[in-house]
């Protein structure tokens, strides 16, 4: 029981930063990138965080979405115990509803802002998100909106600049964005996914669809993940079949 409350905790600050960029562009499915089992795991943080990159840049390279738009998420230590009860404190007092936050775009920005300034409240200062907020601002970066202390920015940038911010050791991910596509498990980049992603998944499952990028074959690995299972199989094949 006790393990189980502090995966819920851990996710009300992953969450908040991947939701809010997800909600940013309406692709919250991507949150099922994360086994809430084992969130405070660093391979599986790095995982997901790998996933949501590939996405932008396999997504902005075929026009689906652009960076004129982007999250950038820049978040706090989650093996800080204080930073943890802080958390539990806030999970319990706002009855917060995670399964809600990946299907409810309005609900999860509430979220993001009360958490934002709950965390402001607390005094808890986000060190290493402010940093990569100066160094947008010495860039010249226009941002859009600001969530300081759960360090998730809104900003307008160019692809090269973007990419680049993906290996700054002061950010977890970059999301390109702009346009609202119903699902992120989407490998011919159309805004969906359906049976014209099929060809595709079997291709994958062949060893024939492949990058040398990693964020990209990291993509690619979950959105062939169609019933969500966290395997690669002929069933993902047959989930969509049956959509039709």
């Amino acid at each position: 029981m006790r393990k189980k409350f502090i995966n819920k905790i851990v996710s009300v600050f992953v969450t908040a930063g991947i939701t809010a960029s997800m909600l940013c562009f309406g692709m919250s499915q991507a949150s099922a990138a994360f086994d809430m089992d084992d969130l405070k795991k660093d391979d599986r943080l790095s995982l997901g965080y790998s996933i949501i990159n590939g996405y932008s840049k396999l997504s902005e390279k075929s026009g689906l979405t652009s960076y004129k738009r982007t999250a950038v998420y820049s978040g706090l230590n989650l093996k800080n115990p204080y930073l943890m009860a802080l958390a539990g404190g806030f999970y319990l007092a706002n009855g917060v509803d995670l399964e809600r936050t990946l299907n409810d775009n309005d609900y999860a920005l509430s979220l993001i802002k009360k958490l934002d300034g709950f965390l402001g409240v607390m005094r808890i200062k986000n060190d290493r998100a402010l940093k990569l907020k100066e160094k947008l601002k010495d860039d010249g970066v226009k941002i859009l909106d600001s969530y300081d202390c759960v360090g998730l920015y809104i900003i307008e940038a160019g692809k090269d600049y973007a990419e680049k911010l993906m290996k700054n050791d002061l950010t977890d991910f970059v999301f390109s964005g702009g346009a609202v596509p119903p699902s992120m498990k989407d490998l011919n980049m159309d805004g969906k996914s359906d049976k014209n992603d099929i060809a595709l998944i079997q291709k994958y499952l062949a060893g024939k669809l492949k990058y040398k990028d990693d964020d990209i074959q990291n993509y690619l690995g979950f959105a062939a993940d169609i019933n969500g299972d966290k395997y690669q199989t002929i069933d993902d094949v047959t989930e969509i079949q049956r959509a039709r």
